[in-house]
């Protein structure tokens, strides 16, 4: 199994990520945007490169093995790019709205950027300095009407799993695609195969 150095979010956190088992999962090479599941949920990530032994932290002593880790699930396909521009819209317009109500209310916290998670779950605002009661009031109020938009469960469940746990993985049977329904992105890039 194949382990990769991998940025993810605004705020370009390292993590090392490791690979599906199997041979259907294709390598990584730089550059190459992907869709991981981290501690926070299903996101995306940018590979940075292959991690060496040292990276892995196998040396005794190594600081470098405190690393954290992600779980790459696989490659974004033109149907995620997709996703990923609508979610970048929504995510600039909750932005713009937040800062403006913060400017409005006249509170002095600073809104930096957003980290999006992939499967519509959360926003993750980062701001300059301390929070306010105000600041807090309106992060939840721009956060809740951003969710509501583009959150849908049964989307976010079939972005994590597909027609099923393991759709679209070795975990599936073997085979790499799920048996669940055939409307399903993963099983149809599987029988392309």
């Amino acid at each position: 199994m194949s382990h990769y150095y991998v940025r993810i979010g605004v705020l370009g956190d390292i993590f090392i990520g490791q690979g599906n088992a199997g041979a259907e999962q294709a390598e990584f090479q730089f550059g190459a945007r992907a869709i991981v599941r981290t501690g926070r949920g299903v996101e995306l990530g940018t590979v940075l490169g292959q991690a060496n032994a040292r990276g892995l932290g196998s040396q005794a002593g190594d600081s470098v093995n405190k690393m954290p880790s992600v779980r790459l699930i696989r490659h974004t396909t033109n149907e995620d790019e997709l996703l990923i521009r609508r979610l970048e819209r929504h995510k600039r317009e909750a932005v713009e709205a937040c800062r403006a109500s913060l400017q409005q209310s006249g509170s002095a916290a600073v809104l930096l950027d957003v980290d999006q998670i992939f499967d519509g779950g959360s926003l993750i605002m980062h701001f300059l300095g301390e929070v306010d009661a105000t600041a807090e009031a309106i992060t939840k109020e721009v956060t809740e009407r951003y969710e509501s938009i583009v959150r849908s469960r049964h989307f976010a469940k079939l972005l994590g799993e597909g027609c099923g746990p393991g759709c679209g993985t070795s975990e599936a049977g073997g085979t790499g695609c799920g048996t669940g329904c055939a409307g399903c992105a993963v099983k149809a890039k599987c029988a392309a195969k």
